[in-house]
């Protein structure tokens, strides 16, 4: 019980961190711009194509600039917050306020893990409803055409699959647990948007464009590709979770 209740704690108090800073709003206003900018050409598009209906969907990931738009924009940005809970203690000071409020450092740790993943939740319901919402918009503004005049968007479309969510809490969970052992935000984001990438181009039914030369690479190792993929997102969480508690307990505060 002592343990959980240091995990919410500390799950609490990153979230209020989190929470009252100006940087956050600025970051999720930024993702959800940058999620919402391809929609809306990408309705234009479609409707000079004669049948916007057949792609509707396609449209609200983000048309021919990326496929996977949203999850990617909310990927990055998770990675980067959650990185930030982690850098900030250490270059801004506050790590002598944080662990003498909540002196365990693995609860501190799980508690920050805590946080990611639900910012990850937020942050890819609020890029895929900006794809939703610009992609409506779209079509309203092409409404003239004939071919827009019975467009139907239905509202699933607005709400983030469970794969999306499933890989933007991932990101956000890589990007806490790099950030103590590589100690810079720019790379622990980086690194974090880059892993879950591999992680999602080689889930099954992935429409990424790297997933055959992911495979082959792991032919060329000898690997084989099924089971890998199976076992890579624990491999990577495992390895990662207990190089931060080693980088973190090890790490002194000035």
């Amino acid at each position: 019980m002592t343990a959980l209740r240091s995990v919410s704690n500390a799950a609490a108090y990153e979230a209020t961190r989190l929470r009252t800073r100006r940087s956050t709003l600025g970051l999720m206003c930024l993702a959800v711009f940058g999620s919402a900018l391809a929609t809306l050409p990408a309705a234009r598009e479609v409707v000079d194509s004669g049948y916007p209906q057949q792609h509707v969907a396609w449209v609200v990931a983000g048309g021919t600039a990326a496929m996977i738009l949203p999850g990617a924009v909310a990927v990055l940005g998770t990675a980067w917050l959650s990185a930030g809970m982690v850098t900030e203690d250490f270059r801004h000071g506050i790590a002598l306020t944080t662990y003498t409020r909540l002196p365990r450092r693995g609860a501190q740790l799980l508690g920050k893990l805590a946080v990611a993943l639900l910012l990850g939740l937020v942050l890819a319901s609020a890029t895929r409803l900006a794809a939703y919402l610009t992609a409506l918009g779209g079509f309203a503004l092409a409404r003239g055409s004939s071919a827009a005049e019975h467009v139907s968007i239905g509202f699933m479309l607005a709400l983030p699959t469970p794969a999306e969510c499933l890989f933007v809490g991932f990101g956000g969970v890589l990007g806490v647990l790099l950030a103590p052992v590589v100690r810079l935000r720019v790379l622990a984001a980086a690194g974090a948007w880059l892993a879950a990438a591999l992680v999602a181009a080689l889930a099954p039914g992935s429409r990424s464009p790297y997933t055959q030369d992911a495979v082959y690479a792991m032919v060329r190792l000898g690997l084989p590709a099924e089971e890998t993929a199976l076992a890579l997102p624990c491999v990577l969480l495992t390895v990662f979770l207990l190089a931060a508690l080693a980088a973190v307990r090890r790490r002194r505060i000035d």
